[in-house]
């Protein structure tokens, strides 16, 4: 038997309430959007900050504002960590190392120890793709 649920969220979305949800055991079946008024000329832009924040690392929106796309810093920020993973260096060491390259946070902020963990899940998900690629086998290539 199927449960259904219908929530009617006033206040804004978050994480925690995602997370909270699949912890009860549910699923998102659909998503559906309202909003008051109708305007045919403009469609509210949605700010770069909410954009940025919920794009994952290592893409960037495309130029047509309708796909991702590889971000080629932030996938070689990637590469670099990955790459200290399999050296077996510690976190810190690997926060150590972007900032030595110059390399910043998306929000221009040095690379903290914190930083480089909470990448962790990311670094997993985007692993697969990222050990097929060029620029890994050539890397390993030169180790």
């Amino acid at each position: 038997m199927t449960e259904r649920l219908r929530d009617i969220v006033t206040g804004e979305l978050t994480l925690d309430y995602f997370v909270r949800r699949s912890a009860e055991g549910w699923r998102m079946a659909s998503i559906e959007w309202v909003r008051e008024g109708s305007s045919a000329t403009a469609t509210p832009r949605v700010p770069d900050k909410l954009v940025e924040a919920s794009v994952p690392y290592g893409l960037r929106v495309a130029e047509n504002g309708l796909n991702l796309e590889e971000n080629p810093l932030e996938s070689t920020v990637l590469l670099l960590i990955l790459d200290q993973i399999v050296q077996e260096k510690r976190i810190s060491e690997i926060a150590f190392q972007l900032n030595q390259r110059g390399y910043l946070t998306r929000d221009g902020s040095p690379w903290s120890p914190t930083a480089v963990f909470n990448l962790m899940p990311r670094l997993i998900e985007a692993g697969p793709a990222l050990l097929k690629s060029a620029a890994w086998q050539e890397r390993r290539h030169t180790h």
